[in-house]
This record gives C-alpha cells, sequence and structure tokens, in this order.
C-alpha cells in the first residue's frame, strides 16, 4: 500500500492594501502609465494568480471584520463603525481567523490597521488570537504622529481636532503594541514602523513553526501623506490628491519588495502562499483639503479632507458605491 505523507503547512503572509483602486496598479492596465508605478506586485501577480472577479464590500469595517471573522459582512458587520463603539467589528462569540491559525499550529502575528472593535479586550488582536501586534484601531490616523485622523472633514480648524497644525494636546493618539499604548514610538513615517516589525517577527521566527502574518496596510487610506522622496518621483503630476496617492503606492510596492525578500532569504518564500486584497476600491470624491506646499518641507503635500486620488478605471463607482469600482476588488495569491 502506498505510504501517505502528511503534507507541512505553509506560511501565510495576509496582506489588505486600504482604499486601493483597480486602475491603481500596473497589471490592471493595459497602456503602462507613469502614476503607477509597482514592479513588485506586477512581478507577484506574474508568478501567481490573478483574481479578477474578487468581490468585497464597500467600505472597510465590513470588509474587515468578514475577513477576520470569516463570516459574509451581513452576519457580522454591514456598516463603517468606530472601533469604540458598541456593535463595532466582530461580536465577542465569534471565532476569529487567528484563533483557528493558532489551533493548527501557527504562529499569529497582525501589524497595521486593526478597524475590527475595541470596545473589550476580546475584541482586540490579543483577544483574537495574536500573539503580537502593532497597530492602529481606527479608520486612518496621521502617519508623522499617531494622531488619528477622525474622518474627512476640516477637523484641524475644529475644537480637538487632530490635523497636522494642530496643538498635540488636542489630540488623542491610535497606536498600539499588543496590549498596550505604542505612543511616542513612531518617529518616523508609520509605515517603516510597520516594516520593522515585520521584518522581525520574519528574522525571529523559526521556520519549523507556519508563520501567520497578516499585514493591514495604511496605504492609500486618508489623511495622505508619502515620504518626500516618494513626492518628488511623481512631482509632474499637478493635483495634489492625486499626486500623494501616487506616492503611497509606489511606497507600497517597495513595502512588499522588503517583506518578501525577507522571506526569500530566511528561505521561507518558497513555503509561503501570499493573499493579497483591496478591502474596497478607491475613493473618488471632491479634490479638497491638502496642505501643498509644493514639496518644500519635510513631509510634503499632506491631504486630510475631500477623499480624493484614486483612479478605479474603467470600472464605474468607488468606494462607498455598490457599483463594481466600490466592490470589485484588486486581489491575487
Amino acid at each position: 500500500a502506498p505510504t501517505l505523507v502528511a503534507a507541512s503547512k505553509p506560511h501565510v503572509f495576509f496582506v489588505v492594501v486600504d482604499d486601493l483602486g483597480w486602475g491603481d496598479v500596473g497589471f490592471h492596465r493595459e497602456t503602462p502609465s507613469k502614476e503607477v508605478v509597482t514592479p513588485t506586485m506586477d512581478k507577484l501577480v506574474q508568478e501567481g494568480v490573478m483574481l479578477e472577479r474578487h468581490y468585497i464590500h464597500q467600505t472597510c469595517t465590513p470588509s474587515r471584520s468578514a475577513l477576520q471573522s470569516g463570516r459574509l459582512p451581513v452576519h457580522v458587520q454591514l456598516t463603517l463603525a468606530d472601533p469604540c463603539t458598541p456593535g463595532s467589528g466582530m461580536a465577542r462569540n465569534m471565532t476569529g481567523i487567528a484563533q483557528r491559525m493558532k489551533q493548527g499550529g501557527y504562529a499569529t502575528h497582525q501589524v497595521g490597521k486593526w478597524d475590527v472593535g475595541m470596545v473589550t479586550p476580546s475584541h482586540t488582536p490579543k483577544g483574537r488570537g495574536y500573539d503580537s501586534s502593532l497597530n492602529y484601531f481606527s479608520h486612518g490616523n496621521w502617519m508623522w504622529t499617531e494622531a488619528e485622523w477622525e474622518g474627512s472633514r476640516p477637523n484641524d480648524t475644529l475644537p480637538g481636532g487632530c490635523g497636522p497644525q494642530s496643538h498635540p494636546e488636542d489630540c488623542y493618539y491610535d497606536l498600539w503594541d499588543t496590549d498596550r499604548p505604542a505612543k511616542g514610538t513612531n518617529t518616523t513615517y508609520e509605515e517603516y514602523k510597520f516594516r520593522e516589525r515585520m521584518l522581525s517577527i520574519i528574522e525571529d521566527h523559526d521556520p519549523a513553526q507556519p508563520l501567520f502574518l497578516f499585514y493591514g496596510s495604511k496605504v492609500a487610506h486618508y489623511p495622505l501623506e508619502a515620504p518626500l522622496e516618494y513626492q518628488k518621483k511623481f512631482a509632474f503630476i499637478d493635483q495634489p490628491n492625486r499626486r500623494t496617492y501616487a506616492a503611497m503606492i509606489n511606497f507600497l510596492d517597495d513595502q512588499l519588495a522588503n517583506i518578501t525578500d525577507a522571506l526569500k532569504a530566511k528561505g521561507m518564500w518558497e513555503d509561503t502562499l501570499m493573499i493579497f486584497s483591496a478591502d474596497n476600491g478607491a475613493y473618488i470624491l471632491e479634490s479638497t483639503g491638502c496642505y501643498d506646499d509644493e514639496m518644500k518641507t519635510e513631509h510634503g503635500t499632506r491631504c486630510f479632507n475631500g477623499e480624493a486620488g484614486g483612479n478605479n478605471y474603467p470600472l464605474q463607482g468607488g468606494k462607498y458605491t455598490t457599483f463594481e469600482g466600490g466592490v470589485r476588488g484588486t486581489a491575487f495569491v
């Protein structure tokens, strides 16, 4: 009789990108555009499988709650919800994907955006089965200060607002290391901090144990911010929202190059299943609310209001809509 050999469990690198437009990656463009520079993602698609009919919710909290719970949004969360709101994210009696992965022998780590609730300790990444996390709980924060964004409005001028020109005491901060605040640990662009954590996880990991690494990228949710060297690559784009958005996507491409290179250097890449998905389509609303300094200061252009800059072409609509531009997600494995 043939001998049955148990298959080894693959490492899993799960990437969810925030507000990624269908037309904002090179592998969705028949004609190359100098506004879209994604060589790493394009190569990963060539080596993998592009998902052309991958449907998601039109907003982030339902998509992320569905992913972490393994349930359709209608059974877990149907609307955007602030993390402190009762009922936000997954119900306490739902089992999370990380809990199941731990039962299967996986080491589990979460880095980046959470947006699946935080009203009790059991709603947090640690409460949902992650061994460690470096995360922010809400929809978006300012990437140079960790201050909460507070939504698409001129929040920097309102009482209690947290825009770039606000006084620090007027703000509250959203960056957490597993079960404690991480305020003050981010002295650089937040995505660099996420990169450092992921590289550390991979470096310290024993490849004999399967790894589940979940990365919820801040790219490219509002407020729009990118390192100045990336903004300068797209200086030919006059519209500040679009210029900063394009820079963020190019940064994400380099971010993925760094993480996949680390998996290769560790000898883990050939045994890794990488899953990549947007949480919804890109926003295509009013082009307002940018501090456009023409890239003359340390942090360059920063956009806090209006929610514009993405490109879902040739799909109709975008984030917040049920047209394909909002719910047909950019994805590959």
